[in-house]
């Protein structure tokens, strides 16, 4: 029985370890133009290198100055793979110049799946940037880990 038991913590362990190397830190940029009040499309670039559409699901004004945005995404990779990533909250933080705010994604955005080499795919990714609402443009780095339900995961 213990012989049993030692097995699996064993076994488990060794799970453990090939989930950790399937995981890759992710980094690059993200430059998007608004096309409506509610929609951004532009692209992506460094290791999440594609095409990324955002909609803005609701927008709250807060009592402080900032604005809170909670955004559905649309990511493409260059390779055709699609990234899911759940839907987020975004804050733009007002600066000393009209229009232009701080923006980031207070805890991050979810990846949970996707198709490709993305399919079965986790992971956590934070950006922050500016947006300028005078010029409609958002200019976003961001940085995380992706882990790979595949272990090439290239």
């Amino acid at each position: 029985m213990r012989n049993a038991i030692l097995m699996c913590l064993l076994g488990m362990t060794s799970l453990l370890g090939q989930a950790e190397k399937n995981c890759r830190p992710v980094g690059g940029s993200l430059s998007t133009n608004f096309l409506s009040a509610t929609e951004t499309l532009g692209s992506a670039t460094g290791d999440l290198a594609g095409g990324l559409g955002v909609t803005v699901l609701s927008l709250v004004q807060n009592s402080n100055g900032t604005a809170t945005f909670h955004n559905h995404h649309h990511w493409v990779t260059v390779t055709g793979d699609t990234i899911n990533i759940q839907d987020a909250y975004a804050t733009a933080y007002p600066t000393g110049v009209p229009g232009l705010f701080a923006a980031n994604y207070d805890k991050g955005v979810t990846i949970s799946g996707g198709t490709g080499k993305f399919l079965h795919a986790t992971g956590k990714v934070n950006s922050w940037g500016a947006v300028n609402l005078v010029t409609n443009e958002v200019v976003l780095r961001y940085e995380g880990t992706v882990c790979f339900a595949d272990k090439d995961g290239d």
